[in-house]
């Protein structure tokens, strides 16, 4: 694996053990300041997130709404700054068990993730950072 594809990895790793830990700081030390995303699992708001403002507001409506959350991910393709996972997430939601799998990609920028979003087919997270080949 190239040292650009081990960041992304590290990256992901630490920031899917600080969700599924509940910890807050952890996830926020990995999201850059200038960071812009969505959430699939909140897209009926139509909000963009954005900095460590947004990233506390998102830990707020979906992370912390959860019961027994779990997220899980493989890494499918890195090249450079870009990357692609495949996620998994489950848990509880209000007394309903919900599992949803999901493509996030995702942008680093000094080695913190400046943009992500959230799709419904790899393709689509492939082409939202350019890796689609």
């Amino acid at each position: 694996m190239s040292q650009e594809n081990v960041e992304i990895e590290t990256l992901a790793h630490v920031a899917f053990d600080a969700l599924n830990r509940g910890d807050l700081d952890g996830y926020l030390s990995l999201v850059h300041p200038e960071a812009e995303f969505t959430s699939m699992i909140a897209e009926a708001e139509g909000e963009t997130f954005r900095g460590h403002d947004g990233a506390r507001r998102w830990w707020k409506s979906v992370r912390a709404t959860f019961t027994e959350v779990h997220w899980d991910y493989d890494l499918v393709q890195a090249r450079g700054d870009r990357g692609v996972a495949m996620l998994r997430i489950q848990g509880t939601l209000s007394g309903i068990e919900v599992v949803q799998t999901m493509w996030q990609a995702i942008v680093l920028r000094d080695g913190k993730g400046v943009w992500w979003g959230f799709f419904r087919t790899e393709d689509e997270a492939l082409e939202a950072v350019g890796l689609l080949e």
